[in-house]
């Protein structure tokens, strides 16, 4: 019984779940992770592809030709004796008017129905069909404008069937069809719309002109009754025209030893080729191109303006964003002063590096990557080297590095750490940029760089 009173009961050892230490280690590692995923600024990433500038070869051009408007010499209805388009010589009756409404009322209260005939059918089913194939939700001008062709050959079918009715209604009841024609006083082509651009000049050209989302035109034809002096048609005067193009600085340089050039007009696909001359409007100093037209001035008699595609040598090579383009600073240093040394061919700079024991300068090859060269300096990398640097060439010449110039470049982020790299733009416009392919130091298609070049830190790891 005394022994056992004298047994000592001793408390167990608290051990360690060392799966709950894992489970802890884990939960911070994760959550330091997460806290500088959201707190870290992200960088986006474009993978390098090759391209060229397809767009910029289009433009949209204004016409320009010979054409006057025609007033009305008397008050009254009109009746139009040509279609649009039609080519009339001097002293050709273009158009009639009536200045009584006493036929004209036995007209109009008539029961009567006029038919469309062949060729006024052929006509309806034409601008159906151009309608639909232009038609666009972002421009409803294209309505307008249908509305109007519409109306232009209504007009043209009604005119010809009320002189025909009023001739024979003249006939029939004595009343006097008090119509005076009138006759074209030079040749040339009709037209049945104006716009105010019919005294537009190259002098008085302006970049304004060109955004059609201003353009208004509007139809001559009409079958209420004018007043004298009201205008009543367009008369294009000459076969020769011109389609002129605003120019881009790229367009300017691409074309401005041309002579002559091919080109495709997109309304009808037509492709063909002008003389072309370069000039500079007086009225805004913006640089234009001018293609002279002799033939097919009735395909566009309609039309004020064209979309051309010119056929431009493309600028080919691999497609950058401009957000993507910076530039860094390096040290201009004479070709002579590089050499090569160390456990390669890499070319190097001879530095010239003080040592405080003995007081004296030793020579130190640094390698060194040329970025650019041109036939006598050599680009350096400007953080590899102090500013003010001594360097020797194998001659025992010394040059200082404090000159620097700048390079246009990007970002690669292949290897996880941004790394500038060098491009050449042939190309750029508002949004992108066209460099070239296999530069020195430069890029290759399926790169991948930084898309922000703001948000990069050179040599920064970004993953």
């Amino acid at each position: 019984m005394s022994k056992d009173k004298r047994v000592v009961k001793f408390r167990k050892r608290r051990t360690i779940n060392i799966g709950i230490v894992i489970f802890l280690i884990l939960f911070i590692y994760i959550a330091i992770n997460i806290y500088i995923f959201f707190t870290k600024e992200h960088i986006s990433i474009y993978e390098v592809q090759e391209g060229f500038n397809v767009e910029d070869s289009r433009i949209t051009g204004l016409i320009l030709r010979e054409e006057n408007i025609v007033l009305s010499e008397k008050a009254g209805y009109v009746y139009y004796l040509h279609k649009e388009g039609s080519r009339v010589a001097k002293g050709t009756s273009v158009y009639s008017v009536d200045d009584s409404t006493q036929i004209m009322d036995i007209i109009t209260g008539s029961e009567d129905t006029f038919t469309l005939n062949k060729d006024s059918s052929k006509q309806f089913q034409y601008k159906i069909s151009k309608f639909h194939k232009t038609y666009s939700d972002n421009n409803f001008s294209y309505v307008y404008d249908f509305k109007d062709d519409v109306e232009s050959i209504v007009l043209d079918v009604l005119n010809q069937n009320m002189i025909e009715k009023g001739r024979q209604i003249e006939e029939d009841t004595g009343f006097a069809f008090t119509y005076e024609v009138f006759k074209s006083q030079a040749s040339g082509m009709v037209s049945y719309y104006m716009d105010n651009y019919e005294t537009v000049t190259k002098k008085s050209l302006t970049r304004e002109m060109f955004n059609d989302e201003n353009y208004e035109r509007v139809s001559l034809r009409t079958s209420d009754m004018v007043s004298i002096n009201t205008p009543i048609y367009k008369l294009v005067t000459s076969e020769v025209w011109s389609i002129i193009l605003p120019l881009t600085d790229y367009q300017l340089e691409k074309i401005q030893e041309k002579d002559k050039i091919e080109f495709t007009i997109l309304k009808d696909n037509f492709t063909t080729s002008a003389p072309l001359k370069i000039f500079q409007s007086s009225s805004d100093n913006s640089y234009y191109a001018e293609l002279i037209m002799d033939k097919h001035i009735v395909n566009y008699l309609e039309d004020r303006f064209l979309e051309i595609d010119l056929h431009l040598e493309a600028a080919k090579g691999l497609k950058v964003p401009l957000s993507a383009i910076t530039t860094k600073d390096f040290y201009i240093v004479p070709l002579s002063y590089f050499t090569s040394g160390g456990d390669s061919d890499k070319p190097g700079l001879i530095k010239e590096e003080y040592d405080k024991d003995t007081g004296e300068l030793n020579p130190i090859f640094v390698p060194v990557d040329i970025y650019y060269q041109d036939d006598t300096y050599g680009y350096v990398d400007a953080n590899q080297f102090a500013l003010n640097t001594w360097i020797r060439s194998t001659e025992g010449n010394r040059y200082q590095l404090s000159v620097t110039d700048k390079l246009t470049g990007v970002y690669n982020v292949n290897m996880g750490y941004a790394v500038f790299k060098r491009v050449e733009i042939i190309y750029q416009n508002e949004s992108y940029c066209i460099v070239k392919k296999d530069t020195s130091y430069g890029l290759s298609p399926y790169d991948h760089i930084a898309l922000d070049s703001t948000t990069v830190v050179e040599q920064k790891i970004i993953y």
